[in-house]
């Protein structure tokens, strides 16, 4: 381009400067001969015209070269805040995941330790104040009354000591987590006017003793129904929970408009529910198009390995 504009230019100077040439030359031109000094003339001008033409279509692409260069810096500024707000909703997802664990983790520790150890030594002191009212009984009477006041304190005390049990540990897994699946399916279609399908094997969550698996998978329900909600404009929405061997496999799907782009685009939830079934070794998957709905896939080991466990 440069090139070019510096070939112009050379026309437009040499145009010009033959010009000046005829127009010095006209006292040599016969009076026969008018048109000479007309055509000198309009050789200058042209040269001036094209000159000037020349300088616009100069200025013009140096303003179009910035706009350019400014067009390029405003969309890598872009992308880099698109970047980097992607990455600091990534550590945020991350850092409510760890706080959730941490505090799920805690609670489930203290309801395990009063109900392993302070309330084993209550009941305990029950049966052994049981057997001293017995043996007192006909034999000393105020001792009689006394224990057995005693005793009815002790069972207010293991009652109060219970409730606190089931306040660290989730409320809706009171009753196991395929009733408290069902609960919130149902309040879950009544609030958003979604038909759900629960197919839940009874003999999926046999012989689980792990109430750390129940309320995990029991909040990436609630995550995955959420995220529905949200952002799938379903109608309809099919759970299943299947066991093969120590594999145990949640699936949620709908029949919603499907997802555009990474998922991590559609809030906390799915990359939530990425790093819990990561954290016990177990896999994810999301399987969506648009306009075909989204299915949500996670298999969790009930035999988490060695390296899992230990971190």
């Amino acid at each position: 381009m440069k090139i070019a504009t510096r070939h112009l230019a050379g026309s437009a100077i040499a145009l010009a400067a033959l010009a000046l040439a005829v127009a010095a030359a006209l006292g040599k031109w016969p009076p026969t001969q008018p048109l000479v000094p007309l055509a000198a003339l309009w050789l200058a001008l042209l040269g001036w015209g094209f000159h000037a033409a020349l300088r616009r279509h100069l200025q013009f692409h140096d303003q179009l070269a910035f706009a350019q260069s400014q067009l390029e810096l405003e969309r890598r500024a872009r992308a880099l805040a698109e970047q980097t707000l992607e990455q600091t909703h990534t550590a945020l997802c991350r850092k409510i995941l760890q706080q959730d664990q941490l505090r799920d983790s805690e609670r489930n520790r203290i309801a395990r330790d009063i109900h392993d150890d302070l309330g084993q030594h209550l009941m305990a002191l029950k049966i052994e104040l049981s057997l001293m009212q017995g043996s007192s009984q006909g034999v000393h009477p105020p001792i009689h009354r006394k224990i057995g006041a005693l005793i009815d304190q002790l069972g207010l005390t293991i009652q109060s000591l219970r409730r606190i049990i089931n306040d660290l540990r989730p409320l809706e897994l009171e009753h196991g987590l395929r009733a408290a699946m069902e609960r919130h399916l149902s309040e879950f279609s009544r609030v958003n006017g979604i038909r759900h399908q629960l197919d839940a094997d009874p003999e999926a969550l046999m012989g689980i003793t792990d109430h750390a698996i129940d309320a995990m998978l029991f909040r990436i329900l609630q995550e995955s129904l959420a995220n529905v909600a949200r952002h799938a404009e379903a109608t309809e929405v099919k759970i299943a929970l299947t066991r093969r061997g120590d594999l145990l496999t949640l699936d949620v799907r709908d029949n919603g408009i499907g997802m555009a782009g990474h998922p991590a685009t559609h809030g906390c939830g799915l990359a939530g529910i990425a790093d819990r079934v990561s954290a016990v070794g177990g896999k994810f998957v999301i399987d969506s198009k648009p306009g075909a709905g989204t299915a949500l896939t996670l298999s969790i080991p009930l035999l988490r390995p060695t390296a899992v466990q230990s971190g």
